[in-house]
């Protein structure tokens, strides 16, 4: 940085919140390595990374709103509801510095402590709220704020608003993860009930979080990792913890554990709106050292030899040594900044692996691992998950809207979420998207079914005064069979207004062939193998469309099965299409993160002109986790009715009827449905002239176990 007396910055240095946080999560990853003991000395300069440190956390420091210098586009950071959260993720990075920090660099540490916490006092009130789009959805900014104005009071009780600083401090912390019930609750936190602390819940009573307007898996894991960088801070400095930073953290960490698969990878039923394989999968790193820590979870350790597996395995891929560098180049081409905060946090939190695990070995903790849950559900969200050796999930109120999954529990490469299983129909503009309408979802030991509609919006015409413009209406029936392997989607979808279409698919099955499967694919579709590469380091995919049958098996782990309306193709993209939500990146087919090939049912791929009421598709799809299942399409007399009998891998037969009209129909069912088990929707009954009936209401299901 020209003329502030050796100072630097990693980035673009423009002062923004951003480039202040890659800043520091770098400065973190070269004071850690600078310090670290068992530096590989014969390739690493200690004293040259130790003075670049220096020179980052310098520029930190005095380019601060209460320092005396701006960053090179003249402007100062700080003051603001994320400010502090570039101070926290590099706080374990500077014990170790210590000896090397001058009095003057201490004294501009508590400046800016102090500075931003006497901004917190007045500039960010307390608030919460579940819906994200009310603005006051702030779980993970409750729990920075709160933590390091604990730290500022205990650390600096000289300070004016020392006192003030303590109080803040608890009510943010106990409005983070919260919850309705605290509302009611009497449990007592510095003398008062929490329901007097209690200013709303940042999460439903299941612990769903709609953070971004969506069930949001990765923001549960960044409240988690505040809690966890906190600890260690206190642990560091001789100060005990308050017992409200580990408000509801056990029982967070319960679920984010049932969404996590055996090697780290984080599961995210609702989907992500950021790249794959990066950011809130990266903070996972000290919620498992605090997981293994202070709650004796040895399973953590696990998830974070895997998650360690799968970075040394992109950084191999890259040739100037970077951990995103190769994957991430288009978007490194589009906004350096984002490139830089993101190969800043992979790193930062390694560094956090470095600080914390030493002493956690040290310390020789007993372990008793924390159950995970088999079901889970949360209605706010629409959302569903049973978990064995299959995975199976759906979810309305996901990032794109809604979306399923099925995979095998031990393949998180086989995992993405964007539109999964939800089908495509892509109109005009820039962008598209899906707003979920109505749905009901029923649980039952070891499965579940839902059935919902959503409506396929086109947004973003480049056309003068264009809105988004209403395309079509998909129902979805998807139903997890509890035999731990299968599932049944049934998808329908029709035109809502006359309208131009440029592509309509069914089914939509996204299979990712990145490095993280070695990019290739092991596909056995009409009657041969095939090994099909995906996307490497140095090529993409050639695109095209692979007919395939009735029938696809994936790497001999997932079979999908076609049951009416089409037949199967593999679609291929000659692009890494899965890109950050919200922007035009998918339009323009840049930036992406993660290439998938994608299962479909193909109906058009060019421009096309459809009459309101036209059906796009109507399909009928069987998957199954380890070996194909049998599905049988039984005819109906009624063309809204669909009923599918299913046999799963156990044997057992099930029959899935769905209505998806807007009137009531009664079907005549198999004279074995008389002594059926009824899982979902209106049981079988017996008509006056002995058949054996099902009286389904509109737009409705039932599933029964045949025997």
């Amino acid at each position: 940085m020209p003329g502030s007396g050796g100072l630097a910055c990693y980035g673009v240095g423009n002062g923004t919140t951003w480039s202040v946080q890659a800043n520091a999560t770098v400065f973190a990853a070269l004071a850690t390595l600078a310090t670290a003991p068992d530096l590989d000395e014969s390739r690493n300069n200690r004293e040259a990374l130790r003075a670049t440190a220096l020179q980052l956390l310098g520029f930190i420091l005095a380019t601060h709103k209460s320092g005396p210098l701006a960053t090179p586009c003249g402007r100062q950071w700080g003051h603001s509801w994320i400010t502090v959260l570039s101070y926290t993720r590099m706080l374990h990075a500077l014990p170790p510095l210590r000896p090397f920090l001058r009095e003057a660099d201490l004294l501009a540490l508590e400046r800016v402590l102090l500075s931003e916490c006497d901004f917190l006092l007045t500039g960010y009130p307390v608030a919460a709220c579940i819906e994200g789009a009310s603005g006051r959805n702030k779980p993970e900014s409750n729990l920075w704020n709160g933590a390091i104005l604990y730290r500022a009071a205990a650390l600096f009780p000289h300070a004016p608003n020392a006192a003030l600083y303590r109080q803040r401090s608890t009510e943010l912390l106990l409005n983070a993860i919260s919850i309705p019930q605290d509302a009611a609750s009497l449990a007592t936190f510095r003398g008062k009930p929490l329901r007097d602390w209690h200013v709303g819940p940042n999460f439903t009573e299941e612990f769903g979080l709609n953070h971004h307007r969506y069930l949001n898996v990765g923001y549960m894991v960044i409240c988690l990792s505040n809690i966890a960088m906190a600890y260690y801070a206190c642990e560091d400095e001789g100060i005990t913890p308050p017992p409200e930073l580990f408000h509801h953290a056990r029982e967070l960490w319960q679920l984010v554990k049932s969404l996590t698969f055996a090697d780290g990878r984080l599961w995210r039923i609702g989907g992500d709106n950021r790249v794959r394989y990066g950011y809130c999968q990266d903070y996972a790193i000290p919620v498992w050292l605090l997981a293994y820590d202070l709650w004796g979870d040895a399973d953590a350790a696990q998830y974070l030899d895997g998650w360690l597996n799968q970075v040394e395995t992109e950084q191999r891929g890259n040739a100037d040594g970077g951990f995103l560098t190769a994957r991430l180049a288009g978007l490194a081409q589009l906004s350096p900044l984002y490139y830089c905060r993101l190969e800043g946090d992979r790193a930062g939190t390694l560094s956090m692996a470095v600080r914390w695990t030493q002493r956690i070995v040290a310390r020789a903790l007993p372990t008793t691992p924390t159950p995970v849950l088999e079901t889970w559900s949360d209605a706010f969200h629409g959302a569903s998950m049973v978990r064995g050796k299959r995975l199976a999930s759906w979810v309305w109120k996901g990032v794109e809207g809604p979306a399923g999954m099925v995979v095998p529990a031990h393949r998180s490469d086989l995992a993405e979420w964007e539109w999964n299983l939800a089908g495509r129909v892509v109109g005009a503009g820039c962008l598209t998207r899906a707003e979920p309408e109505a749905w009901a979802s029923v649980a039952f030991p070891r499965g579940f079914l839902t059935h919902g509609s959503f409506h396929w919006i086109a947004d973003l015409n480049p056309s003068e005064g264009s809105p988004p413009e209403q395309t079509a209406r998909c129902q979805i029936v998807f139903a997890a069979l509890p035999d731990d392997a299968t599932v049944l989607v049934l998808q329908r979808a029709t035109t809502t207004q006359p309208v131009y279409l440029n592509q309509v698919a069914g089914l939509g099955l996204r299979i990712p062939n990145d490095l993280f499967n070695g990019s290739k694919r092991r596909y056995r579709f009409l009657g041969a193998g095939h090994e099909i590469p995906g996307a490497s380091t140095g090529a993409l995919p050639t695109p095209g469309l692979l007919e395939a049958g009735d029938q696809i098996e994936v790497d001999g782990q997932l079979t999908i099965t076609a049951l009416y309306g089409g037949t199967l193709a593999i679609l291929r993209p000659g692009h890494r299409q899965i890109t950050l939500r919200n922007t035009h990146l998918q339009h323009s087919q840049q930036g992406g993160s993660l290439y998938c090939d994608e299962v479909i049912v193909p109906i058009t791929s060019r421009q096309q002109f459809y009459p309101a009421g036209t059906r796009l598709y109507d399909i009928g799809a069987n998957l199954c986790v380890g070996g194909a299942a049998q599905g049988i399409v039984r005819s109906s007399p009624h063309a809204e009715v669909r009923i599918i009998e299913g046999v799963d891998r156990a044997g057992w037969h099930y029959l899935l009827a769905v209505n998806f009209g807007p009137v009531g129909q009664v079907v005549a069912l198999p004279a074995e449905a008389k002594a059926a088990r009824t899982l979902c929707g209106p049981p079988p009954e017996n008509s006056p002239s002995g058949e054996t009936t099902l009286s389904l209401p509109p737009e409705s299901s039932s599933l029964l176990q045949l025997g």
